[in-house]
């Protein structure tokens, strides 16, 4: 791990103002700050309202994604403890008996030119919440990973002390911008909530949506999309054409094919989102949110596999995300 920066040697000031709002909420977090069912929410009563929240966590899905779920009827859930030894740059945590944890929905943040050392220093302050702390964490999958890692819905005490009320991490980390949401498998289950706490962070521009790389793409923006490629990009735009054929559906977000902005789902792939209740062939003239891996070989377009990877909005969606603040 690099050294930290000597005193003198930091930021711009508008940055470093940034950057004290994010430590700012970890502070909080860390001296007794809780996750309600609105992502984002931090109160005087945060605390009591999240041990209330625990006494009743199947009463509403959001709060059994923000706190540790319960048993709920027949349905067994397997929660297991232990102390976290380090974080790394990729938000990873090491336990104190030498296993990993990938947290279900967080997408670490990378490098950028205008921070080069973004993932290291968010890694450092997710660590100043976590290392030595003891966890709650439920695997997602049965086994870990191709690299060894246990992908798992992470929970960790608000507060200095172990018995402090348990809070998501996921959602604690997207909600100070330390992280994007991550879909897949393993972050489905609290899809809805991860999202709002992500929304609320980008509205106020906290941690890494202060920062103009990762600033969501309009997908009217060619310009941005040139130094994208190849990395994955959250595009947002109205569908102004939706095209099919046997192998797959297009939406196309311009008139000319080929060099306006599309994504693209093979038909293989149309089920899932059928399943999910999404006919995306009713998106035209819908504005959408796609996130994926850019590519401009035939002109910028993403290839979308589940239902997760694509949002249909509504006006001011991230506006309301962010009054859950207040």
């Amino acid at each position: 791990m690099r050294a930290a920066r000597p005193p003198g040697s930091g930021p711009a000031p508008a940055k470093r103002e940034a950057e004290a709002r994010v430590t700012g909420l970890i502070a909080a977090l860390v001296a007794g700050f809780a996750l309600n069912a609105a992502p984002g929410r931090a109160s005087a009563e945060g605390i009591q309202a999240a041990q209330a929240a625990q006494a009743n966590q199947a009463a509403n899905s959001a709060e059994d994604c923000a706190i540790p779920p319960a048993s709920q009827g027949r349905r067994r859930v397997d929660l297991e403890k232990a102390r976290v030894k380090s974080v790394d740059e990729r938000l990873e945590l090491t336990l104190d008996d030498g296993r990993r944890l990938k947290i279900a929905g967080l997408d670490p943040p990378r490098p950028t030119p205008g921070a080069p050392e973004l993932d290291i220093e968010t890694g450092q302050k997710l660590g100043a919440w976590l290392s030595g702390k003891a966890v709650i964490f439920r695997p997602v999958f049965t086994a870990p990973d191709r690299w060894g890692r246990i992908n798992a819905e992470v929970f960790a005490p608000a507060g200095e002390d172990d018995g402090s009320p348990p809070i998501s991490v996921a959602g604690a980390a997207l909600d100070a911008g330390l992280a994007r949401f991550e879909s897949g498998a393993a972050g489905r289950r609290c899809r809805a909530f991860l999202l709002a706490a992500e929304g609320a962070a980008r509205a106020a521009a906290l941690g890494l949506w202060g920062d103009p790389y990762y600033a969501v793409i309009a997908a009217s923006d060619r310009a941005s999309f040139a130094e994208k490629t190849g990395t994955s990009v959250i595009v947002e735009g109205r569908v102004a054409r939706v095209e099919e054929d046997k192998f797959r559906t297009l939406l196309l977000f311009g008139e000319r094919r080929g060099w306006d902005f599309s994504v693209t789902i093979l038909q293989r792939n149309r089920k899932l989102f059928t399943a999910a209740g999404l006919d995306v062939s009713t998106l035209k003239d819908k504005t959408v949110r796609v996130r994926g891996l850019l590519d401009m070989r035939f002109g910028p377009q993403i290839e979308i596999e589940r239902p997760d990877e694509i949002e249909a909005m509504t006006p001011g969606q991230d506006a309301a995300a962010a009054s859950s603040r207040r």
